[in-house]
């Protein structure tokens, strides 16, 4: 019980110890903007746990050097104490420099882990080794060659629908021999936009669409459209010869496929439920139709877009429902 409780107590310490430092950058610097290069000024040195052990270590080394009047435990301590010195000048150089050049992350559904990805930029001609993203829920390390850019990745859990601010996050490294760390905070001025979470058993899609979707598409299809005159190109099977003869030209069968009506997802139209439970119906349902390449529109108190497919479409009907208030 004794030990859960100090366990306890040494983690409310480092978590004041992160939120002064984090006020203090808060009030000094604010959220950069990008690109924004580390200087001297923005980075912190100090010595890890392990670190703090051989510093220990060191200490009992000098002491016991002295009292028995040691010179060769006096040049150890001596000479790795000053390799320890050293390790804080190229911890600083390894991040020293670096450029924070972009901060970005795809739209996800409520529930999944947001990904941000940084991306840091090393402008000099030298290898920039185990630079870290912390934040208090991931991490990420990677090396960065020279004159390239290097891309970590912070996951950030998410749970209710619309923009969600990405949380501040660590530039850190611990090279070369992980005595000390140095760090840089970083407030970052990032949001991730949430898409609803989709229904698990949705109602079936509604089939009460209008448009020109509605319509047959001409093209290759098993039912007969029309007739036009012979194009080059055209196949020998989709030659009318009888009419070709009739007319003294040739003529080719112009085909068509027909299209299912397209899905109208219309706010007005739902009955019952909570405000989450139709968004959550309304994101399944355009999940659906797109999957099944079924034209859909959308109609909001907020927005309404017509009928249509891709990508881009999908992702300005989820928009809609992600960012909307009634």
């Amino acid at each position: 019980m004794n030990n859960a409780r100090l366990t306890t107590q040494k983690y409310a310490y480092g978590r004041r110890f992160d939120q002064w430092i984090l006020d203090r950058v808060r009030q000094k610097r604010g959220s950069p903007e990008l690109p924004f290069t580390l200087e001297y000024r923005h980075i912190y040195v100090m010595p890890t746990r392990f670190g703090l052990w051989f510093g220990i270590l060191l200490a009992l080394t000098a002491i016991g050097g002295l009292n028995f009047n040691n010179n060769m435990a006096l040049l150890l301590g001596f000479v790795l104490a000053s390799i320890a010195q050293m390790t804080t000048l190229l911890a600083y150089r390894n991040i020293s420099g670096l450029s924070l050049v972009g901060l970005r992350a795809p739209p996800v559904f409520a529930g999944q882990p947001a990904r941000f990805k940084v991306l840091l930029k090393n402008p000099e001609e030298r290898f920039r080794f185990a630079i870290q993203a912390k934040s208090e829920e991931s991490g990420d390390c990677t090396d960065i060659e020279p004159q390239e850019t290097g891309q970590l990745e912070l996951e950030q859990t998410t749970g209710r629908r619309g923009w969600m601010e990405m949380a501040p996050f660590r530039i850190e490294n611990r090279y070369p021999l992980g005595l000390f760390r140095a760090w840089s905070v970083i407030i970052p001025r990032a949001r991730c936009l949430v898409y609803p979470a989709p229904a698990l058993n949705p109602p079936p899609l509604p089939k009460t669409g209008r448009g020109d979707y509605g319509s047959a598409r001409q093209g290759e299809g098993e039912h007969f459209h029309g007739l036009r005159e012979y194009q080059p190109g055209d196949p020998l099977r989709r030659i009318a010869w009888r009419t070709s003869a009739r007319h003294e030209k040739l003529y080719s069968r112009v085909m068509e496929s027909p299209s299912e009506d397209a899905c109208e997802f219309n706010w007005y139209l739902m009955r019952g439920g909570n405000t989450e439970a139709k968004l959550s119906i309304m994101t399944a349902w355009i999940l659906r139709a797109e999957r099944r390449q079924i034209p859909y529109s959308l109609e909001m108190p907020t927005a309404a877009l017509p009928a249509d497919l891709g990508e881009d479409h999908r992702d300005a009907c989820l928009k809609i429902l992600a960012l909307f208030q009634l």
